[in-house]
């Protein structure tokens, strides 16, 4: 789970710098609506704060990202557990048409080893599907994550005290100021909201 929720923080993290950079970059045109009402009330004058959650503490203290965390692993070992029982019979079969060669006529070879080719060829069918299930699965337990936090975060900063709030990734930053982690208020907000609406 942790990829996918890094590789999609990385490209927020890149488009918002981008964004930025774009922003504050280009030259200021002296906008008509500050010097027509004598009014000052550009971007400029605007305060912009940012803050940031950890996401390594969210995945480890939200309550929907740990059931999410479970739900996933589960899914992952029950894969796998299938995948061992369709080895398992395949090497049973192949073992039983081993034990029959000897009085095997040419045409009874032939047909096993069809029979063993369709068995492979299912096994890998099945394989790529249940992986491809597995990935939509994780993909829309991450959207679900990821959804129930942004809609947090519009209510948690509802008084508009944080122009921007990043989800911290190790790696993602060289430096973080902790005076701007606002991890636990945030991880408080979602398990509160989380056992209300249990309730």
């Amino acid at each position: 789970m942790k990829n996918p929720l890094i590789i999609l923080n990385a490209l927020l993290v890149l488009a918002v710098g981008f964004l930025f950079y774009k922003q504050f970059s280009a030259p200021k045109p002296i906008t008509a609506r500050s010097t027509i009402s004598g009014k000052n009330d550009s971007i400029i004058n605007k305060k912009v704060l940012f803050a940031y959650i950890d996401m390594d503490s969210v995945q480890q203290n939200y309550e929907v990202a740990k059931t999410a965390q479970r739900e996933i692993k589960n899914r992952d070992a029950a894969i796998s557990s299938e995948m061992e029982k369709m080895a398992k019979a395949y090497q049973n079969k192949l073992a039983g048409y081993q034990q029959k060669a000897q009085s095997m006529t040419e045409a009874e070879a032939e047909a096993a080893r069809q029979d063993l080719e369709a068995s492979q060829n299912q096994m890998a069918e099945r394989r790529q599907r249940l992986y491809d299930e597995f990935n939509s699965f994780v993909a829309n337990k991450n959207m679900s994550l990821k959804k129930k936090i942004e809609d947090f975060l519009k209510e948690f900063n509802a008084d508009n005290t944080y122009s921007f709030i990043f989800a911290y990734e190790p790696g993602l930053f060289y430096y973080k100021d902790t005076a701007y982690d606002i991890t636990n208020e945030v991880l408080k907000g979602l398990n509160e909201k989380q056992k209300s609406s249990k309730k």
